[in-house]
């Protein structure tokens, strides 16, 4: 290991305050806008307007990234910075007046969109590439990403529940600021026991060429980030289930515990996901994660809502391929750095993982608004709820229903056959490029061992 103990727990900790972060923005801004009387359609536009800024933010980000490299390190004070600003945004979103006008409101999230989006970007591609600099051992940084991932599931879960139970009865702004404060607390000590070994290793980009160059000759992270997005953008059941318990199911405590058993099961698969991954490709483990997810959705609309116990397993089933897919998918990115830099020469961590970052918020986004308008699509509309019962029409109630289940099958479906057909990146191959990068092995010796490889 050429980590130390204190620094992997650290690194872990810091991925379960990030992710409640993640949660409340990505999860909640759409039923909070819709709490405050903002209608679904301009919900979506409001979500998906900063995307257009995010979408340049990232790749500059990446770029700077790159280029840079501070006295105390490459990543770190990026990670330093941020865990000022990320809680500031966040509750600075969740603060807005419900006196205003229904145009006030929209101007006030877009703009508190785009300002969180920049402190995001500043922890998540720097800490993501952290890893890198952390070690070049690949089954050592394997296993950090992944239990990482599932301290971030964890968190996911913790939070997702929390805002559930507790948003009606504290309010939105109470509830991020006691969030931001759990946070924090969480990130923190990654930032004094942090250490970067590898980072003098990457040769950056030189010029802008030299970055589209770089990411021209990058196949297999473009082909990676086009299945990773299509799964993002079509996995309604992340926004959708509190606005499906709260105006179908007429009962928000009912959505805890639907919430609660889509996510709770999974956190026990996901536990053994590190072991896992020692002795199965994870390549092999994320495609076994969609199928999971697939079969699951489709099963879940044929069984209905009628009945708890049917809606309850097929939920949880479903929460097992999702949080498995979650866990995993990161571990690829650099995978991608890896390959980037054997086939080009360039080593470029903060480009690579500000995509990573770019496609994950805009994917997220994506699916926000899109969620919004298949539900206005479908039939659903808030302000038709019941005076009394606070529940839709049933036809609202059956467009509600399709879009939580086998429309969030459609991406996983595509993205299975274009990660099964093209990407041919395995864990033993990459072990061995790395090596070649490190300059353990000759890059005669590493293609002679990449012999009859399809790459």
């Amino acid at each position: 290991m050429q980590t130390t103990k204190g620094e992997r727990i650290s690194y872990y900790l810091y991925f379960f305050g990030q992710n409640m972060f993640y949660i409340i923005i990505a999860s909640f801004t759409s039923i909070f806008l819709l709490n405050h009387g903002v209608s679904e359609t301009a919900a979506a536009s409001v979500i998906f307007a900063p995307q257009i800024w995010d979408v340049i933010n990232d790749v500059i980000f990446g770029r700077i990234v790159d280029k840079c490299r501070f006295k105390s390190g490459k990543f770190l004070p990026w990670v330093r910075v941020s865990w000022l600003l990320i809680p500031l945004t966040t509750i600075f979103i969740y603060s807005m007046p419900d006196s205003i006008s229904v145009s006030a409101k929209c101007a006030w999230v877009v703009v508190g969109y785009c300002l969180w989006s920049v402190a995001y970007t500043m922890c998540d591609t720097p800490i993501y590439a952290l890893s890198t600099a952390m070690t070049d051992n690949v089954t050592e940084r394997n296993t950090i990403l992944s239990i990482s991932r599932v301290s971030g599931t964890a968190a996911a879960v913790i939070a997702t529940l929390a805002i559930e139970g507790l948003y009606t009865g504290l309010g939105w702004r109470l509830l991020a600021i006691l969030l931001s404060i759990v946070s924090m607390a969480m990130m923190f000590p990654i930032l004094i026991v942090g250490k970067e070994r590898n980072a003098g290793k990457s040769e950056g980009a030189a010029t802008f060429g030299d970055m589209i160059r770089a990411l021209a000759g990058n196949k297999y992270l473009i082909l990676f980030y086009v299945a990773f997005f299509l799964v993002g953008v079509t996995n309604t059941a992340q926004t959708v289930i509190p606005t499906f318990a709260q105006y179908v199911l007429g009962d928000t405590e009912k959505g805890t515990v639907l919430l609660a058993m889509a996510i709770l099961p999974a956190i026990v698969v996901a536990a053994f996901i590190p072991a896992l991954c020692k002795k199965i490709d994870k390549f092999w483990l994320y495609i076994g994660c969609l199928v999971i997810f697939v079969v699951a959705s489709v099963v879940q609309f044929f069984t209905g809502y009628e009945n708890d116990i049917p809606l309850y397993v097929t939920m949880a089933l479903r929460g097992v391929g999702l949080v498995g897919y979650n866990v995993l998918v990161y571990m690829f990115t650099p995978d991608c750095v890896e390959y980037g830099q054997y086939k080009t020469g360039v080593r470029q961590e903060g480009i690579t993982f500000s995509i990573q970052t770019c496609v994950t918020k805009l994917s997220g986004a994506l699916m926000s608004s899109m969620s919004l308008l298949l539900l206005a699509l479908f039939g659903f509309s808030a302000a038709n709820a019941d005076a009394v019962t606070g529940v839709v029409d049933a036809r609202g109630a059956y467009g509600c229903w399709n879009v939580l289940t086998w429309i969030s099958a459609i991406g996983p479906v595509i993205a299975i056959i274009i990660l099964v057909t093209g990407y041919k990146l395995r864990d033993d191959i990459v072990d061995k490029m790395a090596r070649c990068n490190a300059g353990e092995i000759t890059r005669k010796d590493c293609e002679e061992e990449l012999k009859g490889a399809e790459l």
